[in-house]
């Protein structure tokens, strides 16, 4: 069934339609409920639309063609938000949800001296270590890293395209600063739909907040695609669930980048409003003159002694200039 790939929303509407009337008539469910599948696979939409109508079509007995298609229905994360009370109704076993690898080993707890002590028993060149987040973080909570530590941390974000890149991002942008993240985001958002390390690259931009803000495109892109991601599995279940988990990995980057932003905002707000109060109630000194009265503007800037206030100086030094 090739032809759903390149189906329009119009076509999606008549297949769903066309899979309702399949199903009601005994003679034809099964051809119903194949087609309801093969309509999963293709359109991320198709299981919640179809998820209760094949629940109530399916009887007490279903055969095999209705208990695939109620199983593909249920790999949906929305499908069985929805309507996952019907379908606990259905005579089926929902799509078993994968298990996360990465929570199945103990991390160990580090502190700045154990970190430094791991990373000083690896070489310079490193390219994969499965505690980088726990190690980096700890040495960048104590304070800056060290030349090697650095260097170290660069080799595991620039030296390969895997999941030990997406890892490391998030901390070569606490260490390097904002000037780092254009080349971040250049790596990072051509392969978040890569359904073999997309999932890693989305969590490391929810990590990184607000800062991965001009990755909200790409992202949003992802969560907006009406067909699935192409993916390769054994099976079309096995590919709609890579597609399911990358959506789900997306949904959750945007929520985590846009609630920093409003986070950000708030703090803002609230400091702008501090400081609006603590000027209001400050009181005028006897006989002052505004900026605007001292030398035009300008010379308000300076001190009581005629001199420049140090801060002033110091906002016009260029970077490096001898005191």
């Amino acid at each position: 069934m090739k032809w759903l790939h390149e189906a329009t929303a119009t076509d999606a509407a008549h297949t769903y339609r066309l899979v309702a009337h399949l199903l009601a008539d005994p003679a034809t469910r099964d051809i119903g409920a194949r087609l309801a599948r093969a309509a999963c696979h293709e359109w991320r939409a198709a299981p919640v639309e179809l998820l209760p109508v094949l629940v109530r079509y399916c009887g007490p007995e279903p055969g095999p063609a209705m208990i695939a298609a109620l199983t593909t229905a249920s790999i949906s994360d929305e499908a069985m938000r929805v309507h996952g009370a019907a379908a606990a109704t259905a005579a089926f076993t929902p799509y078993p949800k994968p298990r996360d690898a990465r929570r199945c080993h103990d991390v160990p707890a580090y502190d700045s001296v154990s970190a430094a002590a791991a990373l000083a028993a690896r070489p310079i060149g490193i390219g994969r270590f499965l505690h980088a987040p726990e190690v980096f973080g700890a040495l960048l909570d104590a304070g800056p890293l060290t030349f090697r530590q650095a260097a170290q941390l660069y080799n595991l974000t620039f030296r390969w395209p895997n999941r030990m890149q997406a890892v490391s991002a998030p901390l070569w942008l606490r260490h390097a600063g904002p000037g780092a993240l254009p080349r971040l985001l250049a790596l990072m958002t051509p392969r978040l739909a890569d359904h073999t390390v997309g999932e890693y690259y989305l969590e490391a931009l929810a990590r990184m907040g607000r800062a991965a803000l001009p990755a909200l495109p790409a992202v949003t892109a992802m969560i907006e695609r009406r067909t699935r991601i192409p993916t390769n599995d054994s099976t079309r279940d096995g590919e709609m669930l890579l597609d399911e988990c990358l959506l789900r990995a997306a949904v959750a980057a945007r929520g985590a980048i846009l609630a920093d932003v409003a986070s950000a905002a708030d703090t803002a707000d609230a400091g702008d409003m501090s400081d609006a109060a603590d000027t209001a109630d400050m009181p005028s000194a006897p006989g002052s003159a505004s900026c605007s009265d001292q030398d035009g503007g300008a010379g308000g800037l300076a001190s009581s002694t005629g001199r420049s206030s140090p801060w002033v100086v110091e906002s016009v030094r260029p970077c490096g200039a001898a005191r």
